[in-house]
């Protein structure tokens, strides 16, 4: 009998050491890790009401926080391309390769949306997120521009106001929104 409860003892401080040192570890991984500042006041206002007797995991009011100014978002930028007379018709020829270079900036978060109006007006648009260097980039490696199925290109900054991902968001009265 003696055995065992030696047995078990001996387990039970292993146990409690390794839970101890894999805890220490996690938690030195958590701290190493960049979080963004709304989860990180919520992870301490979750701390500060865990340390208030009697108060596990409800929140006093007075201990709310308040939320961090989320900040701006990226910037927009318009790629507009003026394509030629002959765009329709040669545009097949390159149709894989451009859309291949557009998927590609769209899964690196540059490229935002792109594509022509219904009617062809002559133009199609590139909305880029975060600099005019990314849509530059773009119209230097897109085979349109290389093959002169483009006339000409301009990049524009585009003042976003409203919407989710706007870059200066407003409301009426010039004020900003509460996020």
């Amino acid at each position: 009998m003696l055995s065992f409860l030696i047995f078990f003892g001996a387990i039970g401080a292993l146990l409690y050491v390794f839970v101890r040192l894999f805890r220490s570890r996690v938690q030195r991984r958590m701290d190493s890790l960049e979080m963004p500042a709304e989860l990180v006041a919520a992870q301490h206002a979750a701390r500060a009401t865990a340390a208030l007797p009697g108060r596990a995991g409800v929140a006093p009011a007075a201990a709310s926080p308040i939320p961090a100014p989320r900040p701006q978002a990226a910037p927009h930028f318009m790629l507009i391309y003026e394509v030629g007379p002959d765009f329709m018709q040669r545009r097949a020829e390159f149709r894989d390769e451009h859309l291949a270079l557009a998927w590609k900036a769209a899964e690196a978060g540059e490229l935002m949306l792109a594509g022509a109006l219904e009617e062809s007006a002559g133009q199609a648009f590139l909305l880029f997120r975060g600099s005019r260097e990314a849509a530059l980039r773009f119209a230097a490696a897109d085979p349109y521009v290389k093959n002169g199925l483009v006339k000409s290109f301009r990049v524009r900054q585009w003042l976003t106001t409203v919407g989710a991902g706007a870059a200066q968001p407003t409301r009426p009265g010039g004020a900003a929104p509460q996020r």
